[in-house]
């Protein structure tokens, strides 16, 4: 469901509070452009979903911090540092923030500078060890791997293939062999190779024959070799090494050497702590925090059926823009208003936060008077809460399906701990009406042993089936054979739309 217009006409950024106009305008274009990436199944963007709703984690509370100051010099003072300090948080974070805020006719550029870039090298941790940088796929770092690694015996712990809306992007995990000595005190747990891959070109992979990786460049771009023959390419690529032991490899031990001790270079700054958020403006805060936290949850491939998105964005439609508006407010009319604020958007989300409120409550002055107020008036409209998600066996698939995501991991030990196999495939469906909007359907399966997968079963849209022979075993199968994932069973959960 689309968000609805808000009930207040919009309010023009106040020209002497331009950070805080910024900030409020960021609120908002996270709810709309989290609406959109997640508004049909077959352009569904999980990441931009993910990374959205991640950037109000640390961002709320001096989001209203700023939003209940003295108007004048104190809301912008603290808008401003809550802009700086959101922007340093990730890499990528800025350029959104620049991006977004432009839409909104403002030039965040010009009221906060880049952040410094803290992990582009080599970095020494609280104790002064040194750390691997989180790496560009570059010649310098595949030619560190391989003279740190057997590459040759590498295994394939993890792969993840994903339609990102459009885009076909990839993430897989290597478990690496050490070439180098790393001593009688190794921790536990073999080092790891995660790889980012961006704009996938080439999908080739069969799990029964991952052994072994080469890690190359040609001229359209990177080749990760899965065993023989196999191999998934990729426009572009990035890397990130685990390993305990990696300040005695040799890449580690040239890094040692030149990166200085840590209390000589920049250092991450701390959240903003002037004012208090306090009343319903605390309540306020906690159910927007806790509905970017409950968004967030699609991280997880299984979780999301179980986040009703939509309803979220439904609910939270001008948020920043009334938070702006609320805050201004004399403290007396400031807390009716940021009441009035938090009962709206229960009840735009309906229903469907039902499940939450619980949750999204927790920070609210008399919260079990506001929820009653707000259930009596669904109630009224005739509006009941949707049944839970429960897992149930795949008895049939629709003639037409798009494969969105399947994702594998195979038995290994995490440190000490012994993990299963799993795997999750989201496929996007017909909706309930003929030219609306797809819905996601999430299949897990248990006991998976096999993924076979090639480029055309994220082609488009094909038939899906399980295919059951006699020996217990389930395949799934998209597009003919492109993709083919054998297990013992298999279940799926279906999104409460």
């Amino acid at each position: 469901m689309r968000p609805r217009p808000s009930a207040h006409p919009p309010v023009s950024p106040e020209s002497g509070e331009p950070a805080l106009a910024a900030l409020g305008a960021l609120v908002d274009r996270s709810v709309v452009q989290i609406a959109e990436a997640a508004r049909d199944a077959r352009r569904f963007d999980r990441e931009t979903v993910r990374a959205v709703s991640d950037l109000w984690d640390n961002a709320v509370l001096p989001l209203f911090r700023a939003a209940t100051g003295r108007p004048g010099p104190e809301r912008e003072r603290r808008a401003r540092a809550a802009l700086e300090w959101t922007a340093r948080l990730r890499p990528t974070r800025w350029d959104w923030m620049v991006e977004q805020a432009a839409l909104c006719g403002h030039r965040l550029d010009a009221l906060v500078p880049p952040p410094p870039v803290y992990f582009d090298r080599p970095y020494r941790d609280c104790r002064g060890k040194i750390h691997p940088a989180y790496s560009r796929w570059t010649p310098q770092a595949l030619a560190d791997l391989a003279d740190d690694y057997a590459l040759g015996a590498a295994a394939l712990r993890h792969v993840r293939l994903e339609r990102e809306g459009t885009r076909l992007c990839g993430f897989l995990t290597l478990e690496l062999t050490r070439s180098y000595d790393p001593g009688d005190d190794a921790p536990g747990g073999p080092p790891t190779l995660d790889v980012h891959l961006e704009d996938l070109t080439g999908v080739d992979v069969d799990t029964d024959s991952a052994r072994g990786a080469r890690l190359e460049s040609d001229a359209r771009g990177v080749v990760v070799g899965l065993g023989n023959g196999r191999a998934l390419r990729a426009r572009s690529a990035s890397l990130r090494l685990a390993d305990g032991s990696w300040q005695l490899s040799g890449a580690g031990r040239r890094a040692d050497a030149l990166t200085p001790p840590r209390g000589d270079g920049p250092r991450p700054a701390q959240p903003p702590q002037e004012g208090s958020v306090e009343g319903s403006a605390r309540g306020a805060a906690t159910f927007l925090l806790w509905a970017m936290l409950t968004i967030r949850r699609v991280r997880y491939p299984g979780e999301i059926a179980r986040v009703p998105v939509d309803a979220y964005c439904r609910a939270l439609e001008g948020a920043g823009r009334d938070i702006l508006a609320a805050g201004a407010l004399r403290p007396r009319r400031r807390e009716a208003a940021f009441r009035a604020l938090t009962a709206e958007w229960l009840r735009r989300g309906g229903t469907d936060l039902a499940a939450d409120w619980r949750m999204l409550l927790r920070g609210v002055p008399d919260a079990g008077e506001l929820a009653r107020g707000v259930r009596d008036e669904l109630l009224a409209r005739g509006e009941a809460p949707p049944a839970p998600v429960t897992p149930q066996e795949v008895t049939g698939l629709p003639e037409r399906a798009a494969l969105r995501m399947v994702s594998y991991t195979a038995e290994h030990t995490d440190g000490r701990v012994r993990r299963e196999a799993d795997t999750v495939v989201h496929l996007a469906v017909p909706g309930p009406e003929a030219d609306g909007p797809w819905r996601m359907r999430v299949l897990t399966a248990t006991d998976p042993v096999r993924l076979r997968v090639r480029t055309g079963a994220f082609d488009g849209t094909g038939r899906a089936r399980v295919d059951r022979d006699g020996g217990g075993r389930e395949v799934l199968a998209v597009d003919g054979d492109a993709l083919c994932l054998d297990a013992r069973a298999w279940v799926q959960e279906t999104p409460p739309r």
